[in-house]
């Protein structure tokens, strides 16, 4: 990834420009940016084509929300949540290729589990587990998990401190894994995935 090395206005002011379209505000934040969340993706991936591809995704992403930005009061936590949202994402496809591949070495022994099927099950298990939360902790796990907000923003957001925020998203994130490895045979990465 390649970086031109421009001097950069406030953030505050890139994001209003970025919310009324301006290219080259999108351009700054995508070069101060860029290389970080490249790095970042290609620790996990493993490949350069698919950690630019991230990056692609992300920035898309950004450029789709614009108009929302100007109320993002940590861009750069937002931005890093947006791009693990991916990177997860792309290691979930990995891992869905590797199960894949399990299903055609166990067709000749006749055991061929449908591991979409289960993806989808797993998924709606998430969200029976999230629903059955007290309403503190659902909210706290939906504004972190759902729309990517920081400890700070979900703790102004529910007008808590930021360590309630952190211990309801925590103890959340606890009652959903326990609930699901009690309810249902998957291996505990899946479960990891699904409820980073």
């Amino acid at each position: 990834m390649k970086s031109c090395h421009m001097t950069f206005p406030d953030e505050k002011i890139l994001l209003e420009q970025l919310a009324q379209g301006s290219e080259p505000a999108f351009a700054m934040l995508l070069d101060k940016y860029g290389n970080n969340i490249y790095s970042q993706a290609l620790v996990y991936v493993k490949n350069t084509q698919e950690a630019q591809d991230i990056v692609q995704e992300v920035f898309m992403k950004i450029w789709e929300k614009r108009a929302d930005l100007t109320a993002v009061t940590h861009f750069r936590s937002y931005l890093f949540i947006v791009a693990r949202n991916h990177i997860i994402s792309a290691l979930r496809k990995k891992l869905q290729v590797s199960m894949a591949t399990d299903t055609l070495e166990l067709e000749d022994v006749g055991y061929v589990p449908d591991y979409t099927c289960r993806h989808r099950d797993l998924s709606r298990m998430v969200t029976a587990a999230v629903q059955m939360l007290p309403q503190q902790q659902q909210k706290a796990y939906l504004l972190s998990r759902e729309q990517g907000l920081s400890h700070d923003e979900v703790a102004a957001r529910m007008q808590v401190t930021r360590e309630a925020a952190k211990k309801n998203i925590s103890r959340a994130l606890h009652f959903v894994r326990t609930f699901l490895r009690s309810h249902y045979d998957v291996p505990l990465l899946c479960i990891s995935l699904l409820c980073y």
